[in-house]
């Protein structure tokens, strides 16, 4: 490794020699005297700099130009089936979102089927508790009715016996004497109570 380092800078020192050696000659004129042409040789030296130049180049560079151009492919190369690999997984969630925007239809169809079913089954419910509130307010009614009846009736028949044994007692009062007096209203009494009481 170390030998080729060396080997490469010594390329690199000879290009410049080179390369330099023809720029003076070119800076330099030609000892005064205008050339009416070009000069053959000049161009035949400027021509084989060229090419040992390039020659140098490419022999020197080969190595570390082909490492970069083969870590150039492999990086295109992963990029590419990176991208593959990417566009796969966006087809893939694609599809995926595709089947579940399907099934979403199918469970919000379901899911409103299933809410009716309920709201039909929470109306029956209620219809019917809403009936047998209505049955039990109907009976507790009527037996408020028939109790207020049953105390009308027995407070109209207690006014009408009192009323009945005033009237009596002074009628009685008017006719009778104190003993049959007393023995006809103990005999009402006991009557009425014995009514009362039935």
């Amino acid at each position: 490794m170390m030998r080729r380092r060396w080997f490469r800078w010594a390329i690199l020192a000879a290009t410049v020699l080179l390369t330099s050696s023809s720029v003076a000659l070119a800076a330099g004129g030609g000892d005064g005297h205008q050339a009416a042409g070009p000069d053959g040789t000049a161009i035949f030296r400027h021509l084989l700099n060229l090419s040992l130049l390039i020659a140098l180049l490419v022999w020197a560079l080969r190595t570390p130009m082909s490492d970069f151009l083969r870590r150039r492919q492999l990086e295109v190369r992963d990029q590419l089936d990176a991208s593959a690999n990417a566009k796969a997984d966006a087809e893939q969630r694609y599809q995926e979102i595709e089947t579940r925007l399907g099934d979403f239809q199918g469970e919000l169809d379901k899911l409103m089927t299933d809410v009716r079913e309920d709201a039909e089954m929470e109306r029956r419910s209620i219809e019917a508790r809403a009936e047998q509130t209505s049955t039990q307010l109907e009976a507790a009614a009527k037996r408020t009715v028939e109790e207020e009846l049953r105390r009308a009736r027995l407070a109209l028949r207690s006014e009408a016996i009192d009323l009945a044994v005033g009237m009596a007692k002074d009628r009685l009062s008017n006719q009778v004497g104190d003993d049959d007096q007393k023995r006809l209203t103990d005999r009402y009494l006991d009557r009425v109570q014995e009514t009362s009481q039935s």
